[in-house]
């Protein structure tokens, strides 16, 4: 899988706005001083690939956002308002109506994701439009919740109503599912938590940890490497991380920050 540069000129310009134009510079700096792939120019056509992609979309989110629990669905939002408003997408949409927008959505998975067979779909529902994606490459927090804040947002854009974002399925790695909702109190509501307004994040899973998980995360919470806690607990590397995506999928996380918090708010780091 590749990315559109776009998503990196919208990084550029939503960090310069917030924290400067001195910030980004030093984030590219460091990130093209560690990974050679920066050193290039790029421009909204390039094609960013995807381990090089999540590196620097990580290393922001440390870097700007270290404790905030939803800052993936927020920064998903500001980047839809700013590429379709503002940006690069400003021209994307054409017909504001209902169904054009439902049919427009799941080609902007195309616009920004190719060399992958992942893809999206939408379908219009009574109480509002259901989302779904298929055949990640691998989890990774940026392709949910940055992708629903985003969605929502498009729609957001363009509906008078509040959208609620409900959960219908997910949390398997590859695969998930949404109800994008415009009415508050569907008729066949979701199992999870409803959002408790137009700006609310994605719905967290309640499910509990295994024992196992919680053993992973609180050695996560504590610093250690995937590596670091692959030796100690005797098993691979590959088996930490799929305890820690399902960890932090229950838990509505998406870091070792949020983790720790997470961990510090119930007595259970150290």
């Amino acid at each position: 899988m590749k990315v559109s540069g776009t998503t990196i000129l919208t990084r550029k310009t939503l960090v310069s706005r917030r924290f400067g134009s001195e910030a980004w510079r030093g984030l590219f700096r460091d990130m093209a001083l560690s990974h050679p792939w920066f050193r290039q120019p790029i421009t909204a056509s390039s094609l960013v690939p995807l381990p090089e992609f999540l590196t620097f979309h990580d290393e922001l989110v440390r870097r700007f956002y270290p404790d905030r629990k939803d800052a993936l669905f927020e920064l998903g939002a500001e980047s839809a308002r700013w590429a379709l408003v503002d940006g690069p997408l400003k021209r994307f949409v054409r017909d504001p109506g209902i169904s054009s927008l439902v049919t427009a959505i799941p080609t902007l998975w195309h616009r920004y994701f190719s060399e992958t067979d992942s893809r999206s779909e939408a379908a219009l529902r009574d109480a509002g439009v259901e989302f779904r994606v298929h055949d990640l490459p691998a989890w990774h927090p940026y392709f949910e919740h940055f992708v629903i804040g985003y969605t929502k947002e498009m729609l957001e854009l363009y509906c008078a109503n509040p959208i609620w974002t409900h959960r219908l399925a997910g949390g398997r790695g590859t695969t998930y599912n949404y109800l994008l909702a415009t009415d508050p109190v569907p008729s066949a509501p979701p199992s999870g938590e409803r959002g408790s307004g137009g700006c609310a994040g994605p719905v967290r899973s309640r499910r509990a940890l295994t024992a196992r998980e919680l053993e992973v995360l609180r050695l996560v919470g504590v610093g250690k490497t995937n590596r670091e806690i692959a030796v100690v607990l005797h098993i691979s590397q590959k088996t930490v991380q799929h305890h820690i995506a399902h960890a932090y999928d229950k838990l509505g996380i998406y870091s070792r920050a949020g983790a720790t918090l997470w961990l510090g708010e119930r007595g259970l780091l150290g």
